[in-house]
Formats: C-alpha cells, structure tokens, sequence
C-alpha cells in the first residue's frame, strides 16, 4: 500500500495552493516516449509505482524565471514512491524504460477539455532538450 496524498478541502497537505480537480491514469508501453507538451494554467503531481521505471524530463520554459531554460531529469518508480510537481510553463515529457508497461498516475488542478480555445495542452518537439536526453543518466 502506498499512500499517495492525504486531503482537506481538495487540496493536498503536501502541496498547499494546489486544489484537485481531475485524476489521472496513463499506461506507457516499454521504450515509448512521451514527447514534451506544457500547460498554461494547469499543474500536474505525478506519480509512478515502485515496479515501473519512468524517465521524466522538465524544461522550465518560463520566460523570466530563475531557473528559465534548467532541464531536470528525474527516474519515477524504480523502487521508490515520490510525488513530482510540474508547474506552468514547465514543459514536461517522459520515457518507459521498462521492458514491460508503465503505470502513471498524476492529478492536475484544471480539468482536461478538448475544446479549441479551452484546452491546456500545449505540443513542442520531442528532441525540444536534445534526442539524447531521453537517454537514462549513465551515473
């Protein structure tokens, strides 16, 4: 059993200023690689199980921002649990490097519309950070 957030009012205690409004359940099959999109208004909270192994990638496109252009690698599952948070304006992509599927599962603050002119949902190129970094770090 994993716990994955404990909330009050909709918003999680980890995250303060973070109000739940849609839950989420993604598989990725071995090798696939889900190129970089960006929200505007929406922040993500992923997670994947302890048994997966999901390579995330973070761009911080955010004009301005201390950390503009920092690419983050981060390795979810693979044997531990954590939460990442993915703010606005920070692209985001991912990779299973698994040999079997991977399960994610995030929760957002907007829910997903498909509408033109209501969606979030903002494509860039997969190679956005460089078609190498979708390669795990060899450290």
């Amino acid at each position: 059993m994993t716990e994955l957030a404990r909330f009050a009012g909709g918003v999680p205690a980890a995250f303060p200023g973070f109000t739940l409004a849609q839950m989420n359940y993604s598989v990725l099959q071995p090798s696939v690689i889900k190129a970089f999109h960006l929200h505007h208004r929406q922040t993500d909270i992923w997670f994947v199980p302890p048994e997966d192994r999901v390579l995330l990638v973070l761009v911080d496109a955010r004009l301005g921002s201390p950390t503009e252009k920092t690419v983050t690698k981060i390795m979810l599952g693979d044997g531990q649990s954590i939460l990442v948070r993915i703010p606005p304006g920070v692209a985001h992509g991912c990779r299973n490097l698994g040999d079997r599927a991977a399960r994610i599962i995030y929760m957002t603050d907007v829910a997903f519309s498909a509408e033109p002119g209501e969606s979030d949902e903002g494509r860039l190129p997969w190679d956005l950070a460089g078609a190498d970094i979708w390669e795990p770090s060899k450290e």
